[in-house]
This record gives C-alpha cells, sequence and structure tokens, in this order.
C-alpha cells in the first residue's frame, strides 16, 4: 500500500543569491504552510476545423504562511521584499526515503512579490508572502544536515540520565 505525502514532512529552506558563495540555505522555523502553483497560460483560436489551443507560458510561485519570529530567516524574508533580493528557495520533502544520505526536492530562484504580517490580539503573529519562481522549480537531492532533522523532530531518548554535551574546544 502506498504511503500519502504528508504536509508536515515539506520544509522550505531559503538563501540569499549573493550570499550562496558564503553560507548555507537556512530552514524557514515554524511554517504553517506552503503552496507550489504551476499556472499554464492557455489562450484558444478558433478555426474553420474547430478550435485550437496553445500555451502562453508557465508561471509558478509558492504561497507561504509562518509564524513571526524575531529570527535572521524571517528578518532576511523581509527585507528581500524591501530590496527585491533574489532569494533562493528549497522544497525539501523529509517524508522521502534518503539516496544515498540525500533528500529528494525542488529547487528554485526569484524573487518575494509581498509581505504581509497582521497582528491578531488572539493568536500568534503570522506572515504571508509570495515567492515567484524565475524559470521552473528544478528537481534534484539536497543534503539535510542532521543538526536540521534534530530541530524539527527530536529523536527518542532512554529513561538514563543523558551524557552532557562536550563544550567547545576553546583552543580550536
Amino acid at each position: 500500500m502506498e504511503k500519502p505525502i504528508l504536509g508536515k514532512d515539506k520544509i522550505l529552506k531559503f538563501r540569499r543569491l549573493a550570499d550562496a558563495t558564503k553560507e548555507g540555505a537556512a530552514r524557514l522555523a515554524l511554517q504553517v504552510e506552503h503552496t507550489i502553483k504551476y499556472e499554464a497560460n492557455t489562450d484558444s483560436q478558433m478555426t474553420k476545423d474547430g478550435p485550437i489551443n496553445y500555451s502562453g507560458g508557465l508561471t509558478t510561485t509558492i504561497e507561504m504562511t509562518a509564524v513571526s519570529t524575531r529570527d535572521a530567516v524571517n528578518n532576511m524574508l523581509r527585507q528581500a521584499v524591501l530590496k527585491q533580493e533574489v532569494l533562493e528557495v528549497w522544497e525539501i520533502d523529509l517524508g522521502a526515503e534518503p539516496t544515498d544520505g540525500k533528500y529528494p526536492a525542488k529547487y528554485g530562484q526569484g524573487l518575494l512579490s509581498e509581505w504581509e504580517d497582521p497582528a491578531n490580539v488572539e493568536e500568534a503573529a503570522q506572515f504571508s508572502t509570495t515567492f515567484n519562481v524565475d524559470g521552473e522549480l528544478q528537481d534534484g537531492l539536497v543534503t539535510v544536515p542532521d543538526a536540521d532533522i534534530k530541530e524539527i523532530q527530536y529523536v527518542f531518548r532512554d529513561t538514563e540520565a543523558v551524557a552532557p554535551t562536550p563544550a567547545p574546544d576553546a583552543g580550536a
């Protein structure tokens, strides 16, 4: 029997294209949902033989909502809208079986077209934005650091005391 694809298993990571040689992509924390939307602009022409259809091109957008935080990723995304900076985006499917330790992903570059950040008195503040993909999303495999996996989902522990994490070597 086939397993369903769960939305909670798909995460988004971002990076400013200008920072591609300086740093890795960062995960959007507290994501509520995202939607990848493919829209083909089609038109038709009536002929004596009947209508014919033709494509005016494909546009791809990623609409997303997340709980607002005061972290670097939220700030980077907001600034990217204000400054119209090109971003890279990855949708990574952590629910899929990894291949050689890498997870299936979709990759794209583009611009955020809007930023909406309402503050409701009864709920955590959430922002929403739309990412406009240049060209088409590309399929591939990506490395997901163990720290990201542990941050997303804690691992099972025994009931015994946990060994302390060693402090980083001050001489390194």
